[in-house]
């Protein structure tokens, strides 16, 4: 499948963080002056500080660090609202979180801004796919099964091998108790069908020719491929993106792992900072 231009134009900004693609702009608290840049107060529900007169680009910003005190990005505060959600039917600061230790939880690399409290407070334990704790969601145990309360991924599925993304996905949902919840995040489009980068992936290595890391694979039926230039994402292990998933696919992936719920968190949340201005790539929370 070759991607219409509008589809590869709205992956293309959403890797590079430029997410201002549909909609208005969020109202600022005020009306800015002639020849203001608009700016916005928030309370960032990860830290529980105010923020005064950030820049509104940078607060609708998925990935950039608009949080002055723990540097927290729009990304990672929807991801502790949508958790708080679920969890207790109502947004909270995460330093308001109850801290209960009957709450079990997993984390699939989180951002130590909000895994380090969430530890303290409940019952949850951040993994890691190349460091201890280590987590594989591509082949979990038995006796690992049906423990969690919550999972929490942001980031990770679009990084995972084609050939072994349906078993991630039936993972995480066996890793929840019968009450439990997915808190999902990936890049995403709105419209039309996943785009993997490397359909037939089988048997694969990144190397480095004259300076640039290209991929070579080879298929099931022996075929050699090589591709160039390829898109990391920040972080260790493997970071290299796979896909650019789109929504109708996520959803039918979480439906065919058997989960019988899914929401899609577009929530405006003025005070807490939390202002997309699209409705696709947030998080979406899938019920056991």
């Amino acid at each position: 499948m070759v991607p219409s231009k509008s589809l590869k134009t709205a992956a293309r900004r959403l890797r590079d963080g430029c997410m201002g693609l549909f909609g208005k702009p969020a109202p600022t608290r005020r009306p800015p002056e002639a020849g203001e840049v608009p700016s916005v107060d928030f309370l960032c529900n990860v830290c529980g500080k105010e923020n005064h007169r950030v820049l509104l680009h940078h607060v609708q910003n998925r990935e950039f660090q608009s949080c002055v005190h723990c540097r927290s990005s729009l990304r990672m505060r929807a991801v502790v609202h949508a958790l708080s959600v679920e969890l207790f039917g109502r947004p909270l600061v995460l330093p308001e979180f109850p801290a209960d230790k009957t709450i079990t939880g997993l984390g699939m690399s989180d951002w130590e801004g909000y895994a380090t409290p969430l530890a303290e407070r409940l019952a949850y334990q951040n993994t890691f796919y190349h460091a201890h704790p280590r987590l594989d969601i591509t082949d979990i145990r038995d006796e690992d099964c049906a423990r969690q309360r919550f999972l929490i991924s942001s980031d990770v599925f679009e990084h995972i091998p084609v050939f072994l993304l349906d078993q991630a996905f039936r993972n995480s949902r066996r890793l929840l108790n019968s009450d439990g919840v997915f808190i999902f995040t990936v890049p995403y489009v709105k419209e039309g069908e996943t785009v993997e980068h490397f359909p037939n992936l089988h048997q694969f290595d990144i190397r480095e020719i004259d300076g640039k890391r290209v991929l070579h694979n080879v298929t099931r039926d022996g075929q050699h491929e090589t591709f160039e230039n390829l898109v990391f994402h920040g972080g260790d292990g493997m970071t290299l993106e796979m896909r650019m998933f789109s929504e109708s696919d996520l959803l039918r992936n979480l439906k065919d792992a058997g989960y019988r719920s899914t929401r899609i968190y577009t929530d405006r949340v003025e005070e807490y900072g939390i202002l997309w201005p699209m409705d696709w790539a947030v998080p979406i929370a899938a019920r056991a």
